[in-house]
């Protein structure tokens, strides 16, 4: 840094920077609690260049004049200028929101025709207090000047603080500032140049998977808090927004404050702190988030992506209990491995990248599903990750001490009655050979008499559950046919009845989806889900995933999904 001296940032200038960023790391290192510094994988021949060697940054202070203050913060924080937000609290309600500002209100409906810009007087404002701004981030061309990363709840300081850990570890400038509420953070790297929203955001998502590395509390939810929310601007909005800091009577409170990581107090003189502050340029940008790994998620995730985080090996004995979940005890656990099964556990959301590539507003919309659980003792997974997460921790060196809480009713007697083809022979064979398949089959492939025939095989009570009463009936026949089971001892859970026998029940996933009671499961020791591509859908993943079922068998001619969340099939029947 070059102290606000005004002189251009020499060679020397930025090793001598580098030095004191180490030297901050293992403070905050020693404030995580701790030990050592994991090896995060990347290529550590690359060096940045923080700042061009021409760009002179202004030497500001408390004692500054108003001029040179604003002139800083328009340094800093670039966003539009063409538009900023408001935040307004009404009185009779004591509902408050953000709204962009405007020359003229909502009338019957209908949006203003203009927005008020930013300007030296909104900023002067919002120092007095006069004013809470907000400011959109996203410029047009789909570029900014700064990204942010908003911490919040209960855990905040430690989370923020573990993601200034990776960026500086990364050689990344990052500032740590106390939000309006006082109850979470603003993390912010400011570039020099406008740079691709896209390279940002990325840099970003990369360096905040390193911070899981560290910090295992941190959710993936955290992808979904970064300012810029989106790589390109959507239609007929401007993006997030993220307020403004200093705010006149929120730094009497001590919030809206940048605060000096290693004491987590407010820095002495805020202005003195924000003209130190370096700025990464556009370079810097786009080769980091071309040399950190890309975050990946979901069954593709590989044990060398795990491996790759560094940090300490797992326990030689991992606890885990197979139920309706896959549970790992998190005890001995380091970061990094619980991190990498959070991952696992996970799946890009299609939704949210159409919604990009489409140019719409992805608020609201996350950038990952997450099908896994937590608590203080257990991480808890998808039944269908079990093989996988297994092959993970003992690629790791770690023995799994696996405990098995599914139920075993007692054995049936089914006689399959039926002729199969090889073909069929064949699917049926690999089928029985384990607890969780899903068979895909073209309309006439025979997949109901092939599922009989895994029923007969494995001889335990079974449920199918259909999504149409026609279906109901249709196995109801087909049971009959090929099993030789009388009508009466088919039982019916909806479309009109309620009546399982806990022999082989047929039930509609609606009925099922409005009970409470998942100890119904129990008595099954194989569920058969037809039409399966339906799980995907929450009321039938929330329902099917309470089920501690030895075996499961999923059926369905078309496993892709319009939505592209064929992956969480798998996470419920297996593969």
């Amino acid at each position: 840094m070059n102290g606000g001296t005004g002189d251009a940032v020499s060679y020397e200038d930025l090793l001598a920077e580098l030095a004191t960023l180490r030297e901050e790391n293992d403070r905050l290192r020693g404030l995580l609690g701790l030990d050592e510094r994991p090896d995060d994988g990347h290529a550590r021949a690359w060096a940045p260049t923080l700042l061009t060697e021409t760009t002179e940054q202004p030497s500001v202070d408390a004692s500054s004049t108003a001029a040179d203050k604003l002139a800083l913060l328009w340094s800093l924080f670039g966003a539009r200028a063409d538009v900023y937000a408001q935040r307004w609290e009404s009185a009779s309600s004591g509902k408050s929101g953000w709204s962009p500002a405007t020359k003229d209100r909502w009338a019957k409906g209908r949006p203003p025709r203009s927005y008020l810009a930013l300007t030296d007087d909104v900023f002067i404002s919002h120092l007095r207090g006069e004013a809470t701004i907000g400011i959109y981030p996203l410029l047009r061309g789909d570029t900014c000047a700064l990204l942010a990363c908003d911490f919040d709840k209960g855990t905040w300081a430690l989370d923020a603080l573990a993601y200034l850990d990776a960026c500086h570890r990364n050689a990344v400038p990052a500032a740590l500032e106390r939000s309006r509420s006082g109850n979470g953070a603003h993390v912010w790297i400011f570039f020099d140049a406008p740079v691709a929203a896209s390279a940002a955001r990325a840099m970003g998502a990369a360096l905040l998977r390193q911070a899981m590395t560290a910090r295992a509390e941190l959710d993936l939810s955290s992808y979904d808090r970064f300012f810029p929310s989106q790589d390109f601007m959507p239609k007929a909005g401007f993006g997030n927004l993220i307020a403004l800091p200093l705010h006149g009577t929120s730094t009497a409170r001590g919030t809206t404050l940048f605060l000096d990581p290693t004491t987590m107090d407010p820095w002495p003189d805020q202005w003195a702190f924000l003209s130190s502050i370096a700025r990464m340029t556009p370079d810097a940008v786009e080769s980091l988030a071309e040399t950190l790994r890309p975050v990946d998620a979901g069954p593709a995730l590989s044990l060398a992506e795990v491996a790759k985080a560094g940090g300490p090996p797992p326990p030689p004995v991992v606890r885990a209990r197979l139920g309706a979940e896959l549970s790992i005890g998190r005890a001995g656990l380091p970061p990094a491995v619980i991190a990498g099964l959070k991952h696992l556990g996970s799946i890009a959301n299609p939704e949210f990248f159409e919604k990009q590539r489409m140019r719409f507003s992805t608020w609201d919309t996350p950038r990952f599903i997450s099908a896994y659980r937590e608590d203080l003792e257990w991480l808890h997974l998808p039944r269908g990750l079990t093989g996988q997460v297994i092959d993970l921790l003992e690629g790791l060196g770690s023995t799994v001490d696996l405990g098995d809480d599914r139920p075993q009713p007692a054995a049936v007697n089914f006689e399959f009655d039926g002729a199969l083809r090889a073909q069929q022979q064949a699917a049926v064979a690999d089928l029985v050979d384990h607890d969780l398949g899903v068979l895909v089959a073209p309309p006439g492939a025979g997949k109901t008499v092939m599922a009989c025939a895994v029923i007969a095989h494995h001889g335990t009570p079974t449920l199918v559950v259909v999504d149409r009463k026609e279906l109901v009936d249709q196995w109801r026949s087909r049971l009959h046919d090929h099993l030789g089971i009388a009508p009466s001892q088919i039982g019916q859970i909806g479309g009109g009845r309620k009546k399982p026998t806990g022999i082989i029940d047929v039930a509609m996933i609606q009925s099922l989806a409005r009970r409470d009671d998942a100890s119904l499961f129990d008595a099954y020791g194989l569920i058969v889900v037809d039409e399966c591509h339906h799980l995907p859908a929450v009321s039938f993943t929330t329902c099917m995933r309470a089920a501690r079922t030895r075996r499961w068998l999923g059926l369905t001619a078309t496993p892709y999904r319009r939505d592209k969340l064929e992956a969480l099939i798998a996470f419920q029947c297996g593969p």
